[in-house]
């Protein structure tokens, strides 16, 4: 069934309501203003872009538990960098290595799909480089229909990576929708439509969902393939601010 096909893919990014214009943009997308994400971080293992990440502090980072693993094991800290404060996945910014991650103790296989990063040294804070605020603990989702923003550096309609990260809005999917793409769908997940061919993919996992300038959820999965008839998984972050506030602290 095409609800047990569950393929761990990521964020994509371009901004205006959705239409999918040219090829070569991200499933649907455009490139992002250079000021316009100033919390979003190239997650990189052996230097090289695998997720998104979001920076909470001046040494804290977080994206999912899925991006510092390999075959089930967590990936030694000592691999793991981010660019920070440059659209451009390959260059300008900063490189902000990392110290430790800490991976909620509940994470298995997609859920509690959360990890906090600290890096070795604190960001200095520019018009390029910000902290984003996580949703409050049990904080409701935007309403069903409701457009919501995400941006990453992940694969493109061409199946080439992006090196400019892109943005797009996404609605919030009906519960019954996201019940029908993810039969294991609960309070800790949550569902965004895009049209056809549109939509997160690989290289986005982590990145950020954000409303009313807080962070409400991360790039999960997608069922089926990049773009198809099913809504987009995403993490929903009010499950976890307590978690999260902890690791900041």
């Amino acid at each position: 069934m095409m609800q047990q096909k569950l393929l761990i893919m990521g964020l994509i990014g371009l901004t205006l309501v959705g239409v999918c214009h040219a090829r070569g943009r991200i499933m649907g997308g455009a490139e992002a203003d250079p000021n316009a994400t100033p919390y979003a971080a190239s997650l990189r293992v052996d230097n090289g872009h695998v997720c998104g990440a979001c920076i909470l502090s001046e040494t804290k980072v977080l994206t999912t538990a899925h991006c510092v693993h390999r075959d089930g094991k967590l990936i030694d800290a000592s691999r793991l960098s981010c660019r920070v404060g440059s659209t451009n996945q390959y260059a300008g910014g900063r490189i902000a290595y990392v110290e430790s991650v800490a991976v909620h103790p509940d994470y298995y296989k997609l859920r509690n799909n959360v990890a906090v990063l600290t890096l070795t040294s604190p960001l200095a804070f520019t018009d390029r480089i910000k902290a984003i605020e996580v949703v409050a603990s049990g904080e409701e989702l935007p309403a069903e229909g409701s457009e919501v923003t995400v941006a990453g550096w992940g694969r493109t309609t061409e199946g080439t990576a992006s090196y400019k990260i892109r943005e797009m809005s996404l609605k919030v999917a009906p519960e019954a929708a996201c019940l029908d793409a993810y039969s294991d769908h609960s309070e800790d997940s949550f569902c965004l439509d895009h049209e056809l061919k549109q939509g997160t993919c690989h290289g986005d996992g982590g990145s950020g969902v954000v409303h009313g300038d807080k962070l409400i959820g991360l790039t999960n999965f997608v069922v089926g393939a990049c773009g198809s008839r099913y809504p987009n998984v995403f993490v929903r972050l009010s499950s976890f601010h307590d978690w999260i506030q902890e690791q900041i602290a």
